[in-house]
C-alpha cells in the first residue's frame, strides 16, 4: 500500500504544492506567521504609545492648571529659584 502511495504522481504533485506553499509563495505561512509577529508588536506599541500620551496629556493639563505643581517641576527639574534664596545641587555617587 505505501509503495503506490509513494509510486504516485498525484502524491508527489500533492507534496511538491503543499511545500512550495508552506514556504516558497508570495503568501506561504512563514511570511504570514512573520506578519502575525509584527502586527502583535505593532499593537502592544500603540497601547504603549497610547498611554504614554494620555499621561503626558494629564501632565500638561495639571501643569497648566496648578501652579504650586509648576513651580514645583521648575525647582526640582531645571534648578530654578527665587532671587532672594540659594540653591544647592547634591549629586550622590553610586
Amino acid at each position: 500500500m505505501k509503495k503506490k502511495i509513494f509510486k504516485s504522481k498525484y502524491f508527489w504533485i500533492s507534496l511538491f504544492f503543499f511545500i512550495w506553499m508552506f514556504f516558497f509563495d508570495t503568501n506561504s505561512l512563514v511570511l504570514h506567521w512573520k506578519f502575525k509577529k509584527n502586527i502583535n508588536k505593532m499593537i502592544s506599541d500603540r497601547d504603549s504609545l497610547k498611554k504614554k500620551i494620555f499621561l503626558e496629556g494629564n501632565h500638561l493639563k495639571k501643569l497648566k492648571t496648578d501652579p504650586k505643581y509648576l513651580e514645583k517641576l521648575a525647582r526640582e527639574k531645571f534648578y530654578m529659584k527665587k532671587e532672594d534664596e540659594d540653591l544647592f545641587v547634591i549629586i550622590k555617587k553610586n
